[in-house]
């Protein structure tokens, strides 16, 4: 990646924890260009999580880069979906800090999800987890195509808008204190917040199309030409520092980037088998009826800790009605069909038991 300063002059470090903000039309090379500084993070000995793209799995073709020899990937998948790959695969729920560490690319893909409710709870798990990154010795360069699935998973997990966008806020401030940089992609400069756009420690053009510049932006085009800002090339764009520089550049081409139509999975021959969704449990006003994790904890709790009624509706906050109820609908259910729906869904080791002490 070469860039040509006009105004000012700057020299891009990627073993600093910086945001970038990629902005762009369809087909403009936004994502090719976040893979491009993604390279440059791993050139350096940094790691990659490619945490948002598009549906198709657009952040797989990481497998088929000439990284995928001598690096070690590992993809990350929903709880109730089985993988295949060339490389090694992992639960959300079982990632733990060592694996930035461990790993050079860290792959969270929809085709590896349920759904898209499944995926962003997943990313916001995955968040989290970086939230408690005290020390470190690798930067991650998490990779976020159209940064609004950063907000659309925090309001899957928070009470309400207001807290999901400032628990987005509160990531890219904290970023550079847990050793994270961001690749973030929008379409639109204002589809995301000012709070947001002013944390980014570079601001990089693509082709705007007809639309042109924002009214924010409006001002350079007394330095570029309104027809290079319209029809920029896939490969060139426009870049403007938190500090003042400006500078046009350009990168080569991704040649292992996903092509449109192209089916991924069976390009880098990965498998995938979906399960059923597991049932959580849901507010019905001042009552949460009891999802099937919670379930299966109750004939855990009942079979192997031979814990009375009462001591496991005090241990699940439940009174002792509810571990009495699950029970005996876990032992119909295993008497009617040789299994308990509820605790396959999950995996309990139970699921084929009749409930019993001891």
């Amino acid at each position: 990646m070469k860039v040509w300063w006009v105004r000012g002059a700057e020299r891009i470090s990627f073993n600093r924890p910086n945001t970038f903000f990629d902005l762009g039309v369809r087909g403009s090379g936004k994502s090719s260009l976040l893979e491009s500084i993604a390279e440059q993070y791993l050139d350096k000995g940094h790691t990659i999580l490619d945490l948002f793209a598009s549906r198709d799995g657009e952040g797989l073709a990481w497998l088929r880069s000439p990284y995928a020899k001598d690096r070690k990937i590992l993809l990350l998948h929903g709880e109730c979906v089985d993988v295949e790959a060339p490389c090694d695969t992992k639960k959300v729920q079982q990632l733990t800090l060592k694996d930035f560490e461990e790993y050079d690319i860290l792959i969270s893909a929809s085709p590896l999800y349920l759904n898209m409710d499944d995926e962003f709870i997943n990313a916001a798990a995955i968040t989290d987890k970086l939230y408690r990154r005290l020390s470190w010795k690798r930067l991650v360069y998490g990779l976020v195509r159209e940064a609004s699935n950063l907000y659309y998973s925090r309001l899957k997990v928070s009470d309400n808008q207001i807290f999901a966008k400032s628990q987005m806020i509160y990531l890219l401030r904290e970023a550079r204190h847990v050793g994270l940089a961001l690749g973030l992609d929008s379409i639109r400069f204002y589809a995301i917040d000012i709070d947001i756009r002013s944390i980014s420690d570079y601001t990089i053009l693509k082709s705007q199309g007809i639309d042109g510049l924002s009214k924010d932006l409006d001002w350079l085009y007394s330095i570029f030409h309104p027809h290079i800002i319209r029809n920029m090339s896939p490969q060139n764009f426009i870049i403007l520092s938190r500090r003042g520089a400006i500078g046009l550049g350009e990168f080569a081409e991704i040649p292992w980037h996903k092509q449109e139509r192209e089916n991924i999975l069976r390009s880098v021959g990965i498998r995938v088998e979906y399960g059923e969704p597991v049932e959580k449990g849901d507010y019905r006003g001042k009552f949460k009826t009891v999802g099937d994790k919670e379930h299966a904890e109750i004939i855990h709790l009942y079979i192997d800790e031979d814990l009375s009624f009462d001591r496991i509706g005090k241990k699940l906050g439940r009174s002792s009605r509810t571990p009495h109820k699950h029970i005996k609908e876990h032992n119909r259910a295993v008497e009617r069909s040789g299994f308990c729906p509820n605790c396959r869904r999950v995996k309990g080791q139970h699921e084929a038991e009749i409930a019993v002490k001891g």
